[in-house]
């Protein structure tokens, strides 16, 4: 079965990382519109061996498109924003509004939800993570308050990141003040403790965002989730440490051998997994440092990292597209 799809911010870092993917998962594309809002506008991309011409939202072709996949924020066509997607198209954005509410989607997860929607989100890194994480040790021990940081790569922020980090970088390295630009201070051997914009309570958008979209992933809006979100100076990844509590004594044999047998995951005892030697460019969530409280064997502690453009990001993404595709099998 192929189907057509549509790309749009394709230019972005999660755009490029998509299209690679599904070039190498094979996806079964019959057609690919790509659109943008930049300066790539106009050149072509290789996709399967052909080259596809990038064109601005406006004057994209998408009659008979199956499926659009969202890619930078503000980059989704109107006539795709929910409520307004036409019969028969099914939307994933991975870039969505603040307050979007829609199913958010981490296939090992939750792919039940998948089911009879037409636009569905694919969380933020973070979330990503921590549920791929969570998700076995809260079914076995019922967590009841997780204690959750993340620490973000600057490829969250896309391009304009990356270049801010490595132009400060740079900077330093030659003597040079780092004229601190994109993040309003400086970024490069730094870490600022907070991305996003901060509300009157003192949280972040980003942090609000996270608590939301992990209970809703988790299927439990019970469960007491606080956030602190920090910006590091690395350029790619995302880092997660998770603390909770548990309803149930955690035995850690048990609970590294519930974590051994969740698809996606690698964890092993004896080894400190880090986001740049071991999650870069794989596919898979890696936790270490797998512990219980001191004195509390009811709360359990770990370190998850994976890359932020893959699972963290377009492979999560192509896998919710892929339990889509099933589902018109059948």
């Amino acid at each position: 079965m192929s189907i057509v799809v549509a790309v749009t911010g394709v230019s972005s870092l999660l755009g490029e990382n998509l299209l690679e993917i599904l070039e190498s998962r094979a996806f079964p594309v019959a057609r690919l519109v790509l659109t943008d809002p930049g300066e790539v506008v106009g050149r072509s991309v290789m996709f399967a061996g052909h080259a596809n011409r990038v064109v601005s939202a406006d004057k994209a072709d998408f009659n008979g498109i199956d499926l659009l996949f969202n890619c930078q924020p503000g980059a989704l066509p109107e006539a795709f924003t929910p409520g307004r997607i036409p019969a028969g198209v099914r939307v994933i954005d991975l870039c969505p509004e603040v307050g979007a509410d829609a199913p958010c989607i981490v296939p090992e997860v939750n792919a039940g939800e998948v089911s009879g929607a037409s636009y569905l989100i694919s969380p933020m890194p973070a979330v990503v993570v921590a549920a791929m994480a969570l998700s076995a040790l809260h079914q076995r021990f019922k967590l009841l308050r997780l204690n959750l940081i993340s620490l973000c790569s600057v490829a969250e922020a896309g391009r304009k990141g990356i270049e801010a980090l490595a132009s400060e970088t740079a900077k330093l390295l030659n003597g040079r003040d780092a004229e601190a630009g994109y993040f309003g201070q400086q970024i490069a051997f730094n870490l600022l403790p907070v991305t996003g914009s901060v509300d009157a309570s003192g949280r972040t958008d980003t942090e609000t965002r996270v608590s939301r979209q992990l209970q809703q992933v988790l299927g439990d809006e019970q469960l007491e989730v606080a956030v602190t979100s920090l910006q590091l100076p690395l350029f790619h990844g995302q880092n997660v440490v998770l603390h909770a509590e548990c309803q149930f004594p955690v035995d850690l044999n048990e609970a590294q051998s519930l974590l051994r047998q969740t698809p996606g995951l690698r964890c092993v005892a004896d080894q400190h997994y880090t986001v740049v030697s071991d999650a870069a460019g794989q596919d898979e969530v890696f936790i270490s440092r797998l512990r219980t409280e001191a004195d509390n064997d009811a709360g359990i502690m770990l370190f998850a990292v994976s890359d932020s453009l893959r699972k963290g990001g377009a492979l999560n993404a192509i896998q919710i597209a892929e339990h889509l595709l099933t589902q018109l099998d059948h």
